[in-house]
């Protein structure tokens, strides 16, 4: 939540630059970056409360919680970005293309991108540091590509896409003023448009998967094993079944084969040390189901399921 709070902050400001920048100057491209880091500041609205519906604690009517409710908050956020600032953008630049206006003075607008820029990179140096001191092996790639936080890689992304924007919208007030070509400004328009439905289709494919019930990375369900398998009474942990039910949690659906030799009560316990071990290996893990079972009863399920 500090990410999405401390992107919130740098977004307000520097979407108060930008649109005071854009007035003097009449570009449409800076414009349209002024309404981009203020959608990246609805965004994180948006997420801020997906965030605290998702912390509600379960009910009768929701017994796993309501963790789930963050993901669709995140669509949300990535259908703002595309119907409202993709659209906006797109407008603006055409309109420019089309019907290319010189531009008012711009040394002010220049000063503005360079202090937007140093915000916005600053703001994703910090965001990146969190993220890598976070992870497990300390390595962003790595993370971006397994990661199901879906608020923290709707940050990065919108952070990135923003230093991009302001790298386009820059070129296109040079080769409006510099090179006397006025629609450049309209092309930069319409490219900052093109960025921003890009990442609001990434972050909406992302979000699909994550409502639809993304399984745990191999990484995790590997701990998850480990673990089961450190409890003396277990035999074998099979393999498993998982799904995501909120931004840090997670479910997890144990094949365990225990020792044949086990009373009743004595596999109650072992079921309960399996569950307070895996906890505490994978703190991720809110909820653990054990299901008894063979090893070749698990591989004829695993087998009719197709993987």
């Amino acid at each position: 939540m500090s990410i999405v709070l401390l992107g919130l902050c740098a977004d307000v400001i520097i979407a108060l630059l930008k649109f005071s920048a854009a007035r003097e100057s009449g570009g449409s491209a800076l414009f349209a970056e002024g309404v981009h880091s203020v959608l990246d500041a609805l965004t994180e609205v948006i997420l801020l409360y997906g965030l605290a519906a998702a912390r509600r604690p379960a009910n009768r009517d929701f017994q796993f919680g309501y963790g789930r409710a963050a993901f669709f908050w995140n669509l949300v956020a990535a259908m703002l970005i595309l119907a409202v600032g993709a659209g906006f953008a797109f407008r603006e630049g055409w309109h420019q293309y089309v019907s290319p206006q010189p531009l008012g003075p711009t040394s002010t607008s220049f000063l503005v991108l360079l202090l937007s820029f140093l915000i916005d990179s600053g703001f994703a140096v910090i965001t990146c540091r969190k993220v890598v001191r976070a992870s497990s092996d300390h390595n962003l790639f790595r993370y971006l590509k397994r990661s199901r936080d879906g608020a923290t890689m709707t940050v990065l992304f919108t952070s990135f896409a923003s230093l991009a924007g302001i790298v386009v919208a820059a070129l296109g007030m040079v080769m409006s003023v510099r090179f006397g070509f006025p629609a450049a400004d309209g092309v930069a328009s319409l490219a900052i448009a093109s960025m921003m439905a890009a990442t609001a289709l990434l972050l909406a494919n992302e979000s699909r998967s994550l409502i639809i019930g993304a399984s745990a990375s191999p990484e995790i369900e590997q701990s998850v094993l480990r673990a089961t398998a450190e409890v003396p009474e277990v035999r074998a942990a099979n393999g498993l079944f998982s799904v995501r039910i909120g931004p840090e949690h997670l479910l997890v659906s144990i094949s365990v084969a225990f020792r044949a030799d086990l009373t009743t009560e004595e596999i109650e316990r072992a079921v309960i040390a399996v569950e307070g071990r895996v906890k505490h290996h994978v703190p991720q893990v809110s909820l653990v189901l054990i299901k008894p079972q063979s090893e070749s009863r698990f591989r004829e399920v695993q087998a009719k399921r197709g993987w």
